[in-house]
This record gives C-alpha cells, structure tokens and sequence, in this order.
C-alpha cells in the first residue's frame, strides 16, 4: 500500500497544534471563501484565557503531565461556556495526537462538535482534523466519509479538503475518483482566482480604511498594506485586556490580514494537487495526462525532475524538437548534474545535427569535471561531436583517451585510421601497431591494411609490404569462408561453385547471355584491396629503386669530374 507522511498530509489542509487565542470568543469570524460571516458565541472568562494559555505553553515545552493538570483543572470548574470547553476538548485532542493516540484524538475532537455555541472556524478545524487522523490511522473510507460531511455543510467548499478526500481514494486505488476529486480542487481554485484576488485586495483597503491607515490609491502594494495596517492593530491590541471582547476581535483581524497577505503572495493551486494527479494517471496508464500534467509542473515549478521527465516522454512520443527543447531548459536552469545527463544532452544535439553545440557542451563539461572521464563511451561521444564539426584534431583528442580505456584495440584502429586523414602517419603506424597488438578485432586484414598504407606513406616500404602480406592471409580466410557460405546458399559444393563462377565471368567477358542464374557472392572487398596496394607498392618500390640509382650514378659522375650528358 502506498504511503504518505504526516508532513503531507498536514499540507493538505489545517494544523493540529490548537491556539485558543486564534479562535473567536463573541462576533467570530467563520470563513467560507474569503468572504468573513460572524456568529455569536459565548464569551471566555479571564481564568480560563490564562489557564489555556499556560497549558498551551506546557505542551508546546513537551511538558504534557503539566499540561493535561492545567486542563482538568480547567474542567473542574463549576461553570464553563460551551466555547470554553470546546477549547479544552480541543487541546484535550491534540495531546492524544502527540501520545500516537489518533483514535482517542478523535475521540475528544467529537466532542468539540457536540456543544452548540462554539466558533464555525473551531468547529470546521475539528472537523477537518477529524478526517485527517482518520488518513493516519489507514482508515481511508472514513476519511471520505469525513470530508464528505464537511462538504455538506459548506456552501463554497475549500479545495483542499477535495485534495484529503483524493488522497484517500488514492491510497484505496480508486484511481478515477482521485482524479475527478483533485481535477475538482483545482477547477475551484482557478475558478474562484479572479475573484479571489479581487475580495483579498478588498480585505486590506477595508481594513486600512478602518484604521486610517494612509496609501497611495494609485499604485497599491497590498501585501505592504496589509502589513502596514497590521501594525496599527496590534498597538491596539497591546492595550487591549484579553477578558475584553475586543481582544478576540483585533486577534482574529490580524490574522486575517496576515492569511490574506499570504494569500496574494501564492497561486491558486498547489504543486502537490498536481502530483496527486500525475501518480493517478500513471497508475492508470494515461500517459498522454501525465505529460499534460509535467507541462504544468513545469511552468508553475520549474525542476529538474519535471524537465527530464517531460523530456523522456516527447523522446517515447517521438516529438524530438520538444524532447531536446525541454532537456535543454534543464540544461540552462543549471539542473544537469550527472555525467549521463551532459552525454544524453550532446547525443540530443547530434541527433538535431548540432554537432558543435554537442562537442562545445560536453567539452565544458568534460573540461569542468562533470563527466566521467574513466568511460570510454564519453570520450566516443565527443570525438563524434569533435569530427563532424570538422575539429579533427580535437576529435583525436578525445579518441586517444577513449583508446586507453579499452582491452581490445578498435578504438586504436579507429584512431589510426584518424591520423592517416590528417597525414600524421608515424601515429597512425603507432597507434595500428597498438591496436593489432592488444587484438579482438572485427577486421584484422583492414587493420593491417591501415597499417600498411600508414607505413607506405612514411616510405617503410618492407614494413609495409609485411603488413599487406598480412593483411592478405586474413583476406584469403575470409575469402574463402564467404565462398564456402555462398556453395552451401546455392547448394553447390565448392569446386561447382568456383566453376559457374568463372563461366559465367567469361560469358560476361565476351558478351553473351547468361541464361540459368547468375552467382553473386558477397567476397570481402580487402582482398582486392591488397592485391592493388601490393601492386602499388611493389611499382612504388621499382620507382624509388631507379630513381635511387639514376641519383647515385649521377653522384658517382660529378665524383669523377665526368661531364658528359645525362638521359633519363
């Protein structure tokens, strides 16, 4: 069964901590919206007002026993107010709470609802603190058949008790119904914004208007006003005594303006709706909603989690443009940590064909420590970026150290074959011999092949012509597994198949039709490739012999003082 904190819960709706100062005596303020009604209640005689709050101090010092005496003191008095004793049952309740007793807790926030003349916001608080120990103690049908008893008694519903219920429906798997209960929270929310606003910004001129506190009509800070006019209140209140009626009424203005200032300062929503919303979704499969929802997440609460999330699904959607658009954001707030994170973005700029922008990124990233360097897959990454941007000599850079990390020696054919292209040929021979030395390669003959033309270039004729010769035993090999393979596909024996094979080469030779099928077999191309370098190297080395010696004859001549003319 899934599980949610205490923490989470509690910010989902009120806090348990009672404060019998924050709760109205006579004219109490009940809010449903924002709109403040009054009720009448009974008063709190001074001896009680200072019993509760040195009760409230013992508890809050963790001093329950001393605490629980000033209550039952406070019950044993003759006569109590029914908001009196509301109030006692309330903190009664909460002690039960800190002792895990959440049944007992419930037990005595019943008990705050029995009595008639006791405050709306107390009343609702217990309410609402009632379905929340239900969610603690796992009893999720209760916990919806509370909230529900509360939303039959408000006539402008507060979103968040829809945000309690839903969690509860969630925790019993009821998917759906979560769904409908969050997408409720939210539409009243967003629906009531426009005026809500509107009625906060009427709370504070009311109140500034009240107190003769002055502003500038023009150009409205209500959040500095509300401050402002907070202020003068509790100048008031300080001369105010607590028995006195209008104690209450100050107590409950201030925090009013304060929940009001509050108020403006935040969105109508809350991030934790949304993620209620997204895990229902997912639970059901509805991925198309949870990448609807990561889009909100992700404006309203910008992080990382968000981008990359919202990022992996455009890649599963196939939206590839706003896949890199969404791991680029992250990228730019500054959210990649990770190497995989700096690699995942330079392969996106390569897909996009930016290889520059791919090789710039990870080379910072490389170059600040951000990438593990100990990977070869890393350094492959941005050798690609680095030689399709045309930087090959930063490309090579990066193979040579990809090249280090690795056993088997393809990444040193791969970077031999990288300084032959930019006729650096006494590497490339370094680097083919490195390769060819630690072994498991795919192509030996194009390795020796490589090294060969490396070694042709840098005029190491009998290395190279050992190199081809080389390469030509692993050619031949392959050469003749492919005809094997290619007799058996053709369901001939090797001898038949050479023969149709030479036939049907001379036929072509002299131009006639061929009329059974023609044999293609697909031969490894290395083993002309040798034959025609071998070719090559040999003419080289009749070239160079001459030349070699038409220049020590011509040495030999001016030697001897012999000035007679000189064919070529």
């Amino acid at each position: 069964m899934k599980k949610f904190t205490l923490f989470f819960i509690l910010s989902l709706s009120l806090v348990l901590l009672p404060t019998f100062l924050s709760v109205p005596m006579s004219d109490v303020t009940a809010q449903e919206g924002e709109q403040r009604k009054t009720k009448k209640v009974g008063a709190m005689t001074e001896k009680v007002a200072k019993k509760l709050s040195a009760a409230q101090e013992l508890i809050e010092a963790e001093k329950i026993e001393e605490g629980l005496k000033e209550l039952n003191d406070i019950m044993a008095f003759k006569k109590l107010t029914d908001y009196e004793r509301a109030q006692v049952n309330y903190f009664y309740g909460y002690v039960e709470y800190l002792k895990e007793n959440y049944q007992g807790a419930i037990n005595f926030y019943r008990k705050v609802l029995q009595d008639e003349k006791v405050p709306e916001g107390l009343v609702s608080s217990a309410r609402t603190t009632i379905a929340q120990l239900y969610f603690q103690l796992e009893d999720y049908p209760r916990t919806v058949s509370a909230v529900d008893d509360i939303l039959k008694n408000q006539t402008t519903p507060r979103p968040d008790l829809y945000i309690l219920k839903g969690t509860a429906q969630y925790q019993m798997d009821q998917f759906e119904k979560t769904i409908e209960s969050v997408e409720e929270a939210i539409s009243l929310a967003e629906s009531r914004n426009a005026d809500r606003v509107t009625q906060l910004q009427k709370n504070v001129t009311s109140a500034a208007g009240k107190y003769r506190v002055k502003y500038d009509r023009n150009n409205i800070d209500y959040i500095s006003l509300a401050n402002e006019v907070k202020k003068v209140i509790k100048l008031q209140l300080e001369k105010t005594r607590k028995s006195n009626e209008k104690y209450v009424q100050l107590e409950e203005e201030i925090k009013g303006l304060e929940a009001d200032a509050k108020n403006l300062a935040i969105g109508p929503t809350k991030e934790q709706w949304w993620l209620l919303l997204r895990a229902s979704y997912y639970s059901l499969e509805q991925m198309d909603q949870v990448k609807r929802i990561l889009e909100r997440l992700v404006v309203e609460w910008s992080k990382k989690e968000y981008w990359v999330q919202l990022s992996a699904m455009y890649s599963q959607d196939r939206q590839e443009e706003e896949q890199i658009a969404a791991y680029q954001t992250a990228y730019h707030e500054g959210y990649l940590e990770k190497s995989s994170e700096f690699v995942m973005m330079a392969q996106l700029y390569l897909s996009k064909e930016a290889p520059y922008e791919a090789a710039k990124l990870l080379q910072k990233a490389v170059d600040d420590g951000k990438v593990d360097t100990d990977d070869e897959k890393n350094w492959m990454v941005l050798a690609q970026a680095w030689f399709l941007s045309k930087y090959d000599e930063r490309a090579i850079v990066a193979l040579r150290e990809a090249a280090k990390l690795t056993d088997d020696g393809e990444l040193d054919m791969r970077l031999a074959r990288s300084l032959s292209n930019i006729g650096d040929y006494t590497g490339c021979i370094n680097s083919a011999k490195t390769g060819i030395s630690k072994g498991s390669l795919k192509r030996l003959d194009e390795s020796y092949i490589t090294k060969g033309m490396c070694e042709f270039e840098a005029a190491e004729y009998e290395d190279a012509k050992e190199s081809f010769a080389m390469a030509k035993v692993d050619a031949d090999k392959r050469n003749d597994i492919a005809l094997l393979q290619c007799a058996d596909s053709e369901n001939l024996s090797l001898d038949e198949l050479i023969l149709k094979m030479e036939t049907q080469k001379a036929f072509l030779e002299m131009g006639k039709e061929i009329e059974e099928k023609v044999i293609r077999c697909q031969l490894p191309s290395s083993v002309k490739t040798v034959e025609n370098w071998s070719n090559f190297l040999e003419k080289e080395v009749e070239r160079v012999t001459l030349l070699q010696t038409q220049i020590a004859a011509i040495e030999a001549q001016l030697a001897s003082g012999e000035s007679q003319a000189l064919t070529f």
